[in-house]
């Protein structure tokens, strides 16, 4: 497919000013992102973040808007997670490209938080906030998730406001939301209540470069075993929760082969595992020599979109209950907590979002091959605008997720450029007043 197959006939001369705009701008915007992931902007700290990338909006005559809440969400928006990190001191950031009217509007939205960075040490090129530039990568914790994804939308907003100075026929948004790391969803409510919406969105999230039209919803638990503590020459007179914490996480495993193709989603169908089961936390120990009175695990059970989370919830507990019964534990010796919940969302290929992106990317000439519509292997923020607005939504960015929360995270360069230019096209394509899809 010929870019002058997109839906207009000036979608090939567009392409080529936006991409001759692009090229102009991309060594300041190599400049940013260094240092955008120089700030450590760990989940709960994003407040310099937001702050550098409001400069730098302001700097390029963008129509900014930075704001915070102390309001919590309630409990029927965001579940477990409404008791997540409090929002005070956490700014959202909307940075607003205006149109002229009589189009459809766009929201980029990218997050600002990171994960920590525990052990500086295990990492080369300057440690995790250098922004070390090796080889055609770009070095540093967040550089794949996700600052450079949102380098690419900011890159993307130059781009057409270079091409397109008069406006394009509707608002192009970013908002630059925290918490996603900590509780996804936290920072787009706060847009949303403070009144953006927009008519379709864009996460910015590492997906090689390719749109994917679903998310996955999910939960995280924390398992916590009891026992009873005794000087390990006597250990038969005690119970290990140690002990114990190694047959629940042998359950864990049998759980998720269990739920693997219990209604499986066709849009994952390239995943080797449905409802992935991930513990990242251990933890346990009394005091020397002695078995141990408490243990917990915590980690992260990956559902599909249509999954009901109460429903899956109650399969968990029932299946680790049954497990941990089978070997003679206490029922009471086991507690299941879910402490962070989030929902998925699909945007059916048809929609179209979808066909515009498809077109989109179809058409380019970046190297990347499309191989049709499959699933973000991951939770982001694309759930709610599409379930509290029903907002049409894909997730695109560059970068894999295989560099994501990874030692020497890193993202490469040329993706982070080409994704701009798929990305401002979209915005473009989007927009334009259309009679019929």
């Amino acid at each position: 497919m010929a870019m002058s197959e997109l839906i207009l006939p000036q979608a090939k001369e567009q392409s080529a000013h936006l991409t001759q705009a692009i090229d102009v701008h991309w060594p300041g915007l190599t400049a940013t992102l260094t240092r955008m992931i120089r700030i450590a902007s760990v989940s709960g700290n994003e407040a310099e973040l937001v702050a550098f990338v409001a400069d730098w909006a302001r700097d390029h005559k963008f129509q900014t808007d930075v704001f915070e809440t102390t309001r919590q969400p309630p409990a029927d928006i965001m579940g477990a997670s409404s008791a997540s990190l409090p929002l005070a001191g956490r700014p959202t950031l909307i940075i607003r490209l205006p149109g002229r009217g009589g189009g459809r509007s766009l929201i980029f939205n990218a997050h600002s938080d990171v994960v920590a960075a525990p052990h500086p040490e295990r990492w080369r090129f300057g440690g995790p906030w250098s922004g070390a530039m090796v080889d055609g990568r770009i070095y540093g914790r967040g550089a794949c998730d996700a600052k450079g994804p949102l380098a690419s939308g900011l890159l993307a907003l130059l781009a057409l406001r270079e091409v397109v100075p008069d406006g394009l026929p509707a608002d192009v948004l970013l908002e630059l939301v925290p918490g996603e790391e900590n509780c996804v969803g936290l920072g787009t409510w706060t847009s949303l209540v403070r009144g953006y919406h927009a008519a379709a969105a864009v996460i910015l999230e590492p997906t090689d470069g390719l749109p994917r039209c679903a998310s996955r919803g999910g939960l995280r638990f924390r398992i916590s075993v009891s026992g009873q503590a005794i000087h390990g020459t006597v250990k038969w007179l005690g119970r290990d929760a140690l002990t114990a914490l190694r047959v629940v996480l042998d359950a864990l495993a049998r759980m998720e082969a269990e739920f693997q193709w219990m209604e499986p989603d066709p849009f994952f169908a390239a995943y080797p595992l449905q409802r992935p089961i991930t513990v990242d936390r251990v933890e346990g120990g009394t005091g020397q020599g002695m078995i141990c009175d408490a243990a917990s695990a915590e980690g992260y059970f990956e559902l599909l979109p249509r999954d009901d989370l109460d429903v899956w919830k109650e399969r968990f507990a029932q299946a680790l209950a049954g497990h941990s019964g089978k070997v003679h534990l206490r029922s009471d010796d086991i507690r299941v907590e879910f402490v962070e919940e989030y929902r998925g969302h699909i945007t059916m290929p048809n929609h179209p979002l979808c066909r515009s992106a498809e077109r989109i990317v179809t058409a380019s000439e970046a190297g990347v091959a499309w191989g049709g519509w499959s699933a973000f292997n991951s939770g982001c923020e694309a759930a709610l605008r599409w379930r509290l607005d029903s907002t049409p939504t894909v997730i695109w960015g560059p970068g894999h997720l295989t560099q994501a929360h990874a030692v020497d995270e890193f993202v490469e360069l040329a993706s982070v450029r080409d994704t701009a230019r798929q990305l401002a096209l979209l915005a473009w394509d989007w927009t334009q007043p259309k009679e019929s899809d």
